[in-house]
């Protein structure tokens, strides 16, 4: 055996079993069993020694072993603290056999401090951080590198934004489809953003002119420009909205300007220019009226082929960001979400034709933290004048 004497005086209070005072706390290096002791610079389990350096045996001659009490030391303790730990640490039938008679007080309070300790299990910790991780919605954040090697960061975007960029860095027309409210607009406008060059847009109808793509003479020969025409000239994204809703007459002379690379304007031909893009919104795929769009054109054929089509549907996770940015309480948006879903996923699955887009929760929600009522804002942004046959559908009431 080797004992290295840990500390410098004797025990305050004495051996637990036979109240002699000259006694050490000292390491055992033969036994394992404690850790590490920075201020003796060893390791070995706790005993108590004599002055003389020998092992303390009291009673039946068992030796004193207070157990893995190191542990419990606090790095840097004084040898006064020391004591006073390991003292306390001994076991409690030693304590309840002191001559203060505190023993049984304090083996109470061990009692009391183990009783309150919260007892976690790992794989119950994990399933609580598994349960609030599936509830955070995080949008899409869409990271365009520039060939510059400058980068541009849309926060807050369209899951389908990186897929309409890649189309235009890729030298491709862009037709976006989908239901009114999901974005497309925002889209267009983010992409042009994207890749640093000007946006422009105009919204078609069967009502719009051709001079309103092209520009006109006026009657003093002087020309007006159009807002396509600097697009084309100059380069620059041009964002058809409404694009299934145009004339035909329009969208030949849209076919025109995208199938070659220079066009005839008013004034002269004008060579069409490098970073020119055209990006094309519609509700349909160009082949006429359906249940839910019915004033919708049909589209020739020749100018679908100059497009890459894009189907955009509700991103729920901008959805849900952009209703949180209205200012409405956490649990008051969930239930305006859980709501239009519902009404959306019945709306689809009968065949409805209702149109139940993020308009309606972003909207919703606007009205809500305004302060209007629940009823209020479900007949602003949902009911609207719907027949009562249908409403009764959608809301599943017989």
């Amino acid at each position: 055996m080797m004992f290295v004497k840990h500390s410098k005086r004797t025990l305050r209070s004495g051996c637990k079993k036979c109240g002699k005072k000259a006694l050490y706390w000292a390491h055992d290096t033969a036994q394992a069993g404690g850790n590490y002791c920075d201020e003796c610079k060893t390791s070995g389990k706790w005993v108590l020694i004599d002055n003389l350096g020998s092992l303390h045996k009291c009673g039946e001659d068992n030796p004193v072993d207070p157990g893995h009490v190191e542990d419990n030391l606090p790095k840097n303790t004084d040898e006064k603290g020391a004591d006073r730990m390991i003292e306390a640490a001994t076991n409690t039938e030693n304590q309840a056999q002191s001559p203060t008679g505190n023993g049984d007080a304090f083996a109470a309070f061990q009692s009391l401090i183990a009783s309150l300790a919260p007892k976690v299990d790992r794989g119950e910790v994990a399933a609580m951080i598994k349960h609030e991780l599936a509830n955070v919605v995080v949008p899409t954040r869409t990271v365009v590198e520039r060939v510059s090697g400058d980068r541009k960061i849309v926060a807050n975007s369209h899951e389908k934004l990186a897929d309409v960029t890649t189309d235009l860095l890729a030298g491709e027309h862009v037709l976006m489809v989908g239901p009114a409210g999901t974005g497309k607009s925002t889209i267009a406008e983010q992409a042009a953003e994207s890749l640093d060059i000007p946006y422009y847009s105009i919204s078609l109808s069967p009502m719009t002119p051709a001079s309103q793509i092209l520009g006109y003479m006026q009657a003093e020969g002087e020309y007006v420009r159009s807002l396509f025409r600097e697009a084309y000239e100059n380069g620059g994204v041009f964002h058809f909205d409404e694009f299934d809703n145009g004339h035909p007459s329009v969208l030949a002379v849209i076919n025109a300007a995208l199938a070659n690379g220079a066009m005839a304007f008013p004034d002269q031909m004008v060579k069409r220019h490098v970073d020119f893009r055209c990006v094309a919104s519609a509700n349909t795929y160009g082949q006429g009226p359906d249940r839910s769009y019915v004033g919708r054109q049909q589209i020739d054929a020749a100018t679908l082929d100059r497009f890459s089509v894009e189907n955009i549907g509700v991103d729920e996770a901008l959805e849900h960001s952009l209703c949180s940015a209205t200012g409405l309480g956490k649990d008051d948006v969930s239930q305006v979400l859980d709501y239009i879903r519902r009404l959306r996923k019945r709306a689809e699955e009968r065949a409805m034709t209702v149109v139940i887009s993020p308009r309606a929760s972003v909207g919703m929600c606007r009205l809500l933290a305004a302060g209007k009522t629940w009823d209020a804002a479900v007949e602003a942004r949902v009911h609207r004048g719907m027949g009562d046959k249908d409403w009764k559908k959608l809301c599943d009431i017989y």
